[in-house]
């Protein structure tokens, strides 16, 4: 089997285990969702006694405030439902027969020079990341219409440039996944372990020194300087080429 075979049959899982459909119903809604509730979050409070002094004291919304909401959904709610569904395919040893029968299609297929466990991984992974950044694109489009309707339009050059360094942290994401996945023993572990390490990449971007080369601060609504982002870009695809570099690595010598 070549490796363009490989490719499409994961593409073909994907689609056939409804996987990408419930991705992309959720990115959309809360593309849709969330900037409504910013844009109509001093009069949903204004309606509660309790939080009506809040409101009194509220800004008034801006479109950096309806992206912004989409994107802190993002890296919650919707980074955990998006682990756990590329923890699955990025597991190839979940069971001793899966292992078996992925092992068999990738034995006699090689990438020039790489090992076989890399025709095994990189089908994979070029899958989940692609489909990661194509649910976060239809959500964030979402958010802009939204946005743009209640609001005001974002500046499109800040809009596509965070857009863009979003995307890029959600593929160094997947290669987290994908190198926890070649050693752990079930999709259960991997997206368990791997929530734990974004949680983790997450809260050390606040940390001095270290934080502004954190993958984690890719993650923004609209970056207006893109030059203060360049050591993060730099740190995400050393990593990236690192973590899959080792998945191949401990993949190739996993035992059966």
């Amino acid at each position: 089997m070549n490796p363009t075979s490989l490719l499409r049959l994961e593409l073909v899982r994907w689609i056939r285990t409804h996987r990408l459909i419930g991705l992309v119903g959720l990115f959309v809604l809360l593309g849709l969702c969330l900037p409504i509730m910013a844009a109509n979050l001093a009069w949903l409070l204004e309606h509660s006694p309790e939080t009506r002094a809040l409101a009194a004291g509220l800004p008034s919304p801006t479109a950096a405030d309806g992206i912004a909401a989409y994107v802190a959904q993002v890296s919650q709610l919707g980074m955990v439902v998006l682990i756990v569904a590329i923890a699955g395919p990025l597991s190839p040893y979940s069971s001793r027969a899966a292992g078996l029968y992925h092992w068999s299609l990738a034995r006699g297929t090689r990438y020039g020079r790489l090992p076989a466990s890399a025709t095994l991984l990189l089908p994979r992974f070029a899958v989940a990341a692609a489909a990661t950044v194509l649910v976060y694109l239809l959500g964030m489009a979402g958010a802009w219409y939204e946005t743009t309707v209640l609001i005001g339009a974002p500046d499109p050059g800040d809009l596509l440039a965070g857009t863009a360094l979003g995307c890029l942290y959600l593929v160094w994401v997947g290669a987290v996944v994908t190198l926890i996945g070649a050693r752990a023993a079930g999709q259960i572990v991997t997206a368990s372990l791997s929530v734990l390490v974004v949680l983790v990449a997450g809260v050390a971007r606040q940390a001095p020194f270290i934080g502004t080369a954190m993958p984690a601060r890719l993650l923004t609504g609209a970056a207006v300087d893109v030059t203060d982002y360049l050591p993060a870009v730099g740190v995400t695809l050393a990593s990236t080429v690192a973590l899959l570099a080792g998945a191949v690595v401990i993949l190739d010598r996993r035992e059966l």
